[in-house]
């Protein structure tokens, strides 16, 4: 079979279980081997595994997770390009760049790189532990077994056969270039996390796009809103898609650039001069009570919203004594997050940040 479309609304707790997975790659990752890991989430695919070897455009490492309790029996694979994989294994040993380099260009992933994937996966699957544990009843996960697949491979045993679901993500470590990963799951499993079969467009080959990828455009009424000339530039540092989806809405209409920044992300109070600074504080990570504060003692004059969710009296008083120019709490109307947002462009402010790299 070819890969295959979803219907619209078909995947949908498939991907609110994916995409806080993706996200924690590169946090779990950059906090392992000492380099920032931007991962931005892809496309979700219903293929089967003949079809991914054969369209398979590099080499690539996998690490596969062994489910337990109710999936008992079943995995979830998590594929890197080869040299990422060599990269992220060279960089946790401490393995000087020069050296690293060669390594990916000769694209064997042995020794003790091969022993520090392992352990890569072993801290990656317990990260995708927590995340399963919060969304599926009675289910759990840890890292089983690694190896390689090359492209148009006949078979791959770490894959097994039959139809599987993909999801796809895009991902940089460090400097290094960009490159493509995926998860890979058995479609039986993925229905059930679903909760309702996943079913086909036909004729179709490419599938509805992950929620929170940052600059996607969505069908999300963005394009009923008339988009106002450019008054300034807005860093959001936001986790959830419904948060990112309502400020895509409030920056076109008070004339705001959109910088969305990843989920492992600290804001660097020199870097957002003649930013505003959108911070979601969801419950437990009231350390981003403490980042605002911190923008605000190195930068008196950079503004700093934030959405807190499940506000309560006590974290509403810590939002003021973070000294925030606005508080809101979340879930809240566009218009009134866009008025507060117009409310505090900076003059000048329209100059966007220099771009990374």
């Amino acid at each position: 079979m070819a890969a295959t479309m979803l219907k619209a609304g078909s995947g949908t707790q498939l991907l609110e279980l994916f995409g806080p997975m993706t996200e924690t790659i590169g946090e779990t990752l950059s906090s392992l081997v000492g380099k920032q890991i931007h991962v931005q989430t892809g496309e979700l695919l219903l293929q089967d595994v003949a079809t991914l070897l054969a369209t398979l455009p590099r080499a690539c490492a996998i690490a596969r997770g062994g489910l337990d309790k109710d999936y008992a029996g079943k995995s979830l694979c998590t594929l890197f390009e080869l040299p990422d994989a060599i990269a992220m294994s060279g960089l946790l040993m401490m393995t000087p760049e020069d050296v690293i380099g060669q390594r990916r260009k000769a694209g064997v992933l042995e020794g003790e790189d091969s022993e520090a994937f392992g352990e890569l996966g072993n801290v990656l699957y317990s990260g995708f532990s927590n995340v399963l544990r919060r969304q599926v009843s009675n289910a759990d996960i840890r890292m089983q077994d690694q190896g390689v697949v090359k492209p148009k491979s006949a078979a791959c045993d770490l894959l097994g056969d039959g139809k599987i679901v993909t999801f796809g993500f895009r991902m940089k470590v460090g400097e290094f270039p960009e490159s493509q990963g995926m998860l890979v799951l058995d479609q039986a499993t993925a229905e059930a996390w679903n909760g309702a079969p996943l079913a086909t467009a036909s004729g179709q080959e490419v599938v509805a796009a992950a929620p929170a990828a940052p600059g996607r455009p969505e069908d999300d009424g963005l394009d009923s809103i008339p988009a106002a000339p450019i008054r300034g530039s807005l860093a959001a540092f936001v986790l959830q898609n419904d948060v990112f989806q309502t400020l895509r809405r409030s920056c076109r209409r008070v004339g705001l650039e959109l910088h969305r920044h990843g989920r492992g992300e600290i804001p660097n109070p020199a870097a957002h001069r003649n930013q505003i600074v959108v911070l979601e504080v969801p419950p437990g990570e009231d350390r981003r009570f403490d980042w605002c504060r911190r923008i605000k003692e190195l930068s008196e004059t950079t503004p700093v919203v934030l959405l807190i969710r499940h506000p309560s009296r006590p974290r509403v008083t810590q939002a003021f004594l973070s000294k925030a120019d606005a508080i809101l709490g979340f879930p809240c109307e566009e218009t009134q997050l866009s008025q507060k947002l117009g409310q505090i462009v900076p003059d000048g402010s329209a100059t966007p940040p220099p771009s990374e790299g």
